[in-house]
């Protein structure tokens, strides 16, 4: 075969394809944003985490323990429930936490069949800890927003998450 190229047979390119519709190309690179915006944030999460020994899912667990109002500890069904994930991960992660000493586990009072899962001291430490690390983090991360800016970011995101449940018409054109 010579240096010279031959075609590949394909019909059509990208210089061919019909231009791309506005809001198309508007709603991937908004998407795109989203997602590099996202990696970005929550690796700095983790690595905040990892620096403490836990995994940022760990994190997420003390999270909801220590911000419960329940002094005897939470259900864990309801922690699953809570962290919107499967009741088997759910068990792992409770126990690394438990196996480090950052939380422990019991059987409920009046329900033997129930295990309640609530922070040690030290799990409630290393919250306190991480958390004021995590609230730095989030100043930084969202510090050229005005709080105008935030707000309306927030209320945006929450549209389009809200706009997009199972339920949703992914035919039906988008609002304006």
């Amino acid at each position: 075969m010579s240096g010279t190229a031959r075609s590949s047979g394909r019909t059509g390119s990208l210089a061919t394809a019909a231009p791309e519709d506005r809001r198309d190309r508007l709603g991937r690179e908004a998407f795109i944003s989203l997602h590099l915006t996202g990696n970005r944030f929550t690796e700095q999460i983790e690595q905040r985490c990892r620096a403490e020994g836990i995994s940022h899912p760990q994190y997420t667990v003390l999270w909801v323990l220590c911000l419960a109002d329940a002094e005897d500890g939470v259900p864990m069904g309801a922690l699953a429930d809570g962290l919107l994930t499967r009741a088997a991960d759910t068990t792992r992660l409770v126990d690394r936490l438990v196996a480090a000493g950052y939380v422990h586990r019991a059987p409920a009072p009046g329900d033997r069949r129930v295990v309640l899962v609530a922070p040690t001291g030290e799990g409630r430490a290393l919250f306190e800890r991480l958390t004021a690390q995590i609230k730095g983090l989030h100043r930084h991360q969202w510090g050229t927003l005005t709080l105008d800016e935030l707000r309306e970011l927030t209320r945006l995101l929450n549209k389009a998450r809200l706009h997009d449940s199972p339920d949703a018409d992914t035919n039906r054109p988008a609002p304006n």
